[in-house]
């Protein structure tokens, strides 16, 4: 055995519990003699509401008990979990004591809803709320609690849309969604508008299983039907996918398009080999970055000239849609660089994709309505303060 004297005061400190440590005891041990006051409320209420007092055998009764039920709830000191909760065998017992932490609860819910909202992952969610409630809340819940918003994804889906917009852009990205038998991916048809006051809005989006013409007429046409009739819009702007285009020309036929420059050099480049081509896309972007649109035809011309018997496919890549290309050039300068391509929606989806990454593959359609719906709310509540302003100021 160790003499008293040989013992350092180290020694000692190490048996003394920190503040922490001492304080989260004595909170388990208030939660659980918590728990039995509250098990032994519930008792007694529930007897007042069979009008049976205890050992009462004899007197005629109105219903009978049936047994229990687990619940937890949320109180000051953290988590109460297993609360034995008594059931009626007829009549449903409904527990007065719950009404205050019924109130408790909802908050709780709807903060977990508006921080997934908000674009916190659900894991995330759990991580942020354990520092203000003093337990931490399992990604399950979190994602069950999600799951009460398919009613707000149904209502997205189906709200009127005001007729205010003055420049729309379509666009889709491909995620991973588990299908019988394998993986699949799913394309995602987003539809993003900017109005003459420069408010930005993603205003829908739609899951399908391809960009096919079927499936774009019928996004497009569900934007019409829905009030995007199309009477304040400028211009629509497009990544150029011929199914699209075809939408578009049909729901929108008065309407002039913008192709993205983005990926019509993306296609162009494709036609070109992969060594010593440099300069005909280096050449290609110079139509775009001309100062007018008549100087950008000239450098158009002289980009064909230069290159039309050495890459003929990508020359005429780019010719048979030029037109749609060059429409940007007919609005003012302030804009031009907003509008020339889908680059603003893509950037959008850069979120999506952030959000869906750590997932890899949604389970199902209905998850991944949420996923995208959390990510679109919490992108048009940040940018309702932050209009663009190159939309506002004319030249």
């Amino acid at each position: 055995m160790k003499d008293l004297t040989q013992i350092r005061l180290s020694d000692l400190w190490k048996e003394v519990k920190s503040e922490d440590d001492l304080w989260e005891d004595l909170k388990q041990e208030t939660r659980e003699h918590l728990k039995m006051l509250i098990e032994g409320c519930l008792q007694e209420d529930q007897l007042r509401s069979l009008r049976l007092p205890r050992y009462a055998r004899k007197k005629p009764r109105l219903d009978y008990r049936n047994g229990y039920y687990k619940r937890d709830i949320e109180s000051g000191l953290g988590l109460i979990e297993d609360i034995k909760v008594p059931r009626n065998r007829i009549i449903p017992y409904e527990p007065s004591l719950f009404k205050k932490y019924k109130r408790k609860e909802i908050k709780l819910i709807e903060l977990i809803k508006d921080a997934f909202l908000s674009g916190l992952s659900t894991r995330k969610v759990g991580e942020v709320l354990e520092g203000i409630l003093g337990y931490k809340i399992s990604a399950t819940t979190v994602s069950n609690i999600a799951k009460s918003l398919d009613i707000k994804v149904r209502e997205f889906h189906t709200k009127a849309l005001e007729d205010k917009y003055a420049y729309l852009f379509l666009n889709g990205i491909n995620l991973n969604v588990k299908c019988p038998g394998a993986r699949n991916k799913k394309t995602v048809l987003a539809a993003y508008g900017i109005t003459k006051k420069g408010d930005r809005e993603l205003i829908s989006f739609r899951i399908d299983k391809s960009e096919s013409e079927m499936s774009w007429y019928l996004f497009v046409d569900s934007l019409f039907r829905r009030g995007l009739k199309g009477s304040s819009l400028n211009l629509i702007v497009v990544d150029g996918s011929p199914s699209l285009m075809l939408a578009v020309k049909t729901v929108y036929p008065f309407t002039p398009v913008q192709r993205c420059w983005v990926h019509k050099l993306r296609n162009v480049a494709v036609k070109l080999p992969k060594k010593g081509s440099e300069d005909c896309l280096a050449a290609a972007k110079k139509i775009y970055l001309a100062e007018n649109k008549k100087e950008a035809a000239s450098v158009y011309k002289n980009w064909v000239s230069g290159f039309k018997d050495r890459y003929p496919k990508a020359v005429e890549c780019l010719t048979k849609d030029i037109e749609d290309l060059l429409t940007f050039f007919d609005f003012d300068k302030n804009i031009r660089v907003k509008i020339r391509t889908t680059n603003i929606i893509e950037r959008s989806f850069k979120e999506v994709r952030r959000r869906t990454r750590p997932i890899g593959c949604f389970e199902n359609d209905a998850s991944v309505n949420r996923i995208i719906f959390g990510v679109i709310s919490g992108l048009n509540k940040n940018w309702k303060s932050k209009p663009l302003k190159e939309f506002t100021q004319k030249t």
